[in-house]
């Protein structure tokens, strides 16, 4: 079998490649001295990497032609037992002498488990010389036999070290201790976010080996940039690599082609949380319709992504099957969802207008992820409320009644959190829940006052505020973790300052809520005649009755409504 790039090259060299496939040497020898010349002159003629896997009994089974300085490896194998070697030995080819072994060849040696990693240096005259490495349970995980000249390998030798390193290897010994995180590669061109990628993937039970920041006019990486990254790929044993901006279909399959391991991007990656932190039924589908939205447009090509799932990032939600049904299907499961999601949000409704005859008001509380809001809501309500410090710890709404003083009391919403680079398809699959924002009386917007990029995050908030069409309700800021926040200096002058987690600052905080509730409910005293029973029911419908009085021209109502209640009274009287 023969994978890598053949076109382009002449036929003299390709049917030479091709008699390679298939060929059978010497069962007792490590590298036969006939197979390194061939691989030498083929990769002199072609300044490539050339990588062939030989069987024990000495077949050549697969052949790997990579470009001048890589070639990727693959990850096949023929053991019986994970406890036991492939049963394959790598050798490939070294344009320019080198006959050692880099950092890369040993940590796929890891990776991949091969009988044995070797690496043959080639210069005009031919083969220089061979090192090998095999698999060992001492400290490093490896036992390395040095660069000879090919007509002096002890070849026996060496054949004898695959055998018994495959009695005494243990499998726990050479791979990662940790098997349940997936170890991944982050890529972007702002080095801030990418440490916010960071985070992400460790909330989706990711772990991150190496992130890459190249700043880039066409937003992509170049070329050179994916060569470099192909070998990092190698290096860490990544699992999987994560782009921090949305990419094209054609963009993650060239990539993924590139790096050798699957690719997603930021969007990818936060439906994948939002997946795993739904636990309502609504939640569920919200996900559900927002994965679909963005699958919708990537149904051809899934790549490498379509071997993920079993399990892993990017791979929780709708599963394989609603991957790979046609469009019309993907479209009639969206429209299902969406009727499904009207009727809850209709509920939904129902459920605001009976708060509303309670005649308290509402407050939702809004802010960047992880900001502390369901800290804060914990602190007000006095109630049980989930918190934990990763992002989007809170997805479905929650709602609690709170008193700010005697005989004062509130109903506090805590509302999903907010992010930069928010798929627009899951504000629009949570359109539903951010109703209970828009229909707020009033607003906290939680920041965290220790975050470097504060204000960045307080832009964000208010972009999605403005999105959703809840710019224009009385908003307080609220700087939360005040007790992390270094020195005097307080970053937003109109803003209280509280910690959440340590309960500073709260009653300052209720002060300023109970001041926004008197600007938005006024004390108002008419008379309504007797004629206008309508005009009376609707005071009672959507004001607070303080006292009515029956007088000889109507009925005198003292009532306390926001003014603009007061203001459409007033005017139906005139």
């Amino acid at each position: 079998m023969i994978n890598g790039n053949l076109k382009g090259i002449k036929d003299f060299i390709k049917k030479r490649i091709e008699e390679l496939d298939g060929k059978k040497f010497d069962s007792f020898k490590f590298v036969d001295e006939e197979l390194a010349q061939e691989l030498a002159e083929i990769t002199n003629y072609l300044n490539k990497e050339l990588c062939v896997y030989l069987s024990r009994s000495g077949e050549i089974l697969y052949i790997n032609l990579g470009e001048e300085d890589r070639a990727s490896l693959i990850n096949i194998s023929l053991r019986r037992s994970n406890s036991r070697l492939s049963g394959l030995r790598c050798i490939h080819t070294h344009p320019g002498g080198n006959g050692h072994l880099s950092q890369v060849d040993i940590e796929s040696l890891k990776k991949l488990r091969f009988d044995a990693m070797c690496a043959i240096g080639v210069n005009e005259f031919g083969p220089t010389n061979i090192s090998m490495a095999v698999l060992s349970d001492n400290e490093q995980g490896y036992e390395y036999y040095s660069s000879l000249n090919i007509q002096k390998v002890p070849q026996d030798a060496w054949m004898n070290v695959i055998y018994e390193a495959d009695k005494i290897i243990k499998h726990e010994t050479i791979l990662e201790q940790d098997t349940e995180k997936e170890r991944a590669l982050l890529i972007g061109n702002d080095k801030d976010s990418l440490d916010e990628l960071e985070r992400l993937t460790d909330t989706a039970g990711g772990e991150t080996v190496f992130k890459a920041v190249q700043k880039s006019a066409k937003g992509l990486i170049g070329k050179g940039k994916i060569n470099e990254l192909a070998l990092v790929v190698q290096s860490k044993n990544v699992d999987i690599a994560i782009y921090d901006d949305e990419l094209t279909a054609s963009e993650a399959n060239m990539l993924e082609k590139e790096l050798g391991v699957p690719i997603i991007d930021r969007t990818q990656l936060i439906l994948d949380i939002f997946a795993m932190r739904a636990a309502t039924k609504e939640g569920k589908m919200q996900v559900e319709l927002a994965q679909l939205q963005y699958k919708l447009t990537r149904l051809k090509g899934e790549g490498l992504a379509l071997s993920r799932q079993g399990g892993g990032i990017g791979t929780r939600g709708p599963g394989e099957e609603k991957l790979e049904t046609d469009r019309r299907h993907i479209n009639r499961r969206i429209y299902e969802l969406k009727s499904q999601l009207s009727a809850l949000s209709q509920r939904r409704g129902l459920m605001r207008k009976q708060r509303k005859k309670q005649d308290l008001p509402q407050i939702a509380l809004v802010g960047y992820t992880n900001a502390g809001k369901s800290t804060l809501l914990k602190a007000l309500s006095g109630s049980e409320v989930f918190c934990e410090d990763k992002l989007f710890a809170t997805l479905d709404p929650l709602t609690r009644r709170c008193e700010l003083d005697k005989g004062v009391e509130v109903l506090i919403t805590d509302t999903v959190g907010f992010i930069k680079k928010l798929p627009h398809q899951l504000v629009e699959a949570f359109r539903s829940t951010l109703e209970e924002t828009v229909f707020a009386d009033i607003l906290l917007h939680v920041c965290d006052g220790s975050s470097d990029e504060l204000y960045q995050q307080m832009a964000a908030v208010e972009g999605v505020l403005n999105q959703i069409g809840a710019s224009n309700i009385p908003t307080i800021c609220v700087v939360n973790k005040v007790d992390a926040i270094d020195g005097e200096e307080q970053p937003v002058k109109d803003g209280v300052y509280v910690s959440a987690k340590e309960g500073l600052g709260l009653e300052n905080l209720k002060k300023a809520i109970l001041e926004e509730i008197k600007k938005m409910r006024q004390e108002a005293t008419v008379t309504v005649p007797y004629a206008r029973g309508d005009i009376l029911a609707y005071i009672h419908s959507k004001c607070k009755i303080i006292s009515e009085e029956y007088g000889e021209n109507g009925t005198k109502v003292v009532f306390c409504a926001p003014n603009e209640e007061i203001n459409r009274i007033i005017s139906k009287l005139k």
